[in-house]
């Protein structure tokens, strides 16, 4: 009799199986804990504890607690660079017919997946983890995210140059960056929560994509003369 077949038969889950339900009870005990305490404050021995697992597991599955952070943020980094790439190839295979449209879709394909990530309940750490990442800004986490969205990033701005081509690519560069950080801060804005005394978190994802998008690609055409 297999191993799998014995497991079933006592009513046990075979040992892949196990091991599946650990990777994934330490990987979302970790993004609670990456979420709440940063990366330099998480305690490895706190993740395992929540997880119910014990230090080889941990080491068995992912290795260090760098590698540990690296697969939870990558979880969210490739679900966004994924819709990402999809819409630039629609974009790229359907030419808009002038530059305010082009800059304008451009802007909502690199910002609206990540505003719809945040409105997505089972994503409510994401935000959490950005927000840690902007204000802590370690070395090491910095070039997790980097690793994570480099590619797709680096696309995107030379799809904006190609669009205002009388832009140098540096300036280009520069206001994709303004771009980026408006968009991760928008949805934990502490300014906007204490000027109106309302929460940021987009509710209603759509008006905020559109409100950034606006905002985003005025100021885009308006540095493009």
């Amino acid at each position: 009799m297999t191993a799998l077949a014995n497991a079933r038969r006592v009513g046990r889950k075979p040992r892949s199986q196990r091991g599946t339900d650990a990777r994934a009870a330490i990987a979302a005990a970790a993004a609670r804990h990456f979420a709440a305490e940063g990366f330099a404050g998480a305690s490895l021995r706190d993740i395992l504890r929540d997880a119910g697992a014990n230090v080889a597991a941990a080491n068995y599955h992912f290795g260090s607690k760098e590698d540990l952070y690296r697969e939870v943020v990558s979880a969210y980094l490739d679900q966004l660079s994924a819709a990402r790439e999809l819409a630039l190839r629609t974009i790229q295979e359907s030419p808009q017919p002038t530059p305010r449209q082009h800059v304008a879709a451009l802007v909502r394909a690199y910002v609206e997946p990540h505003i719809r990530l945040c409105s997505d309940p089972a994503a409510r750490h994401y935000v959490e983890l950005m927000a840690r990442f902007i204000t802590e800004g370690a070395d090491l986490t910095s070039q997790i995210y980097t690793d994570g969205l480099e590619p797709v990033r680096t696309r995107y701005v030379k799809a904006i140059t190609g669009a205002i081509p009388r832009v140098p690519p540096a300036t280009v560069a520069r206001l994709f960056s303004f771009m980026v950080s408006l968009m991760v801060t928008a949805p934990a804005d502490p300014s906007y929560r204490s000027l109106t005394g309302r929460s940021p978190w987009p509710q209603d994802p759509e008006q905020l994509v559109e409100q950034l998008v606006a905002f985003i690609t005025a100021g885009i055409l308006d540095a493009a003369g």
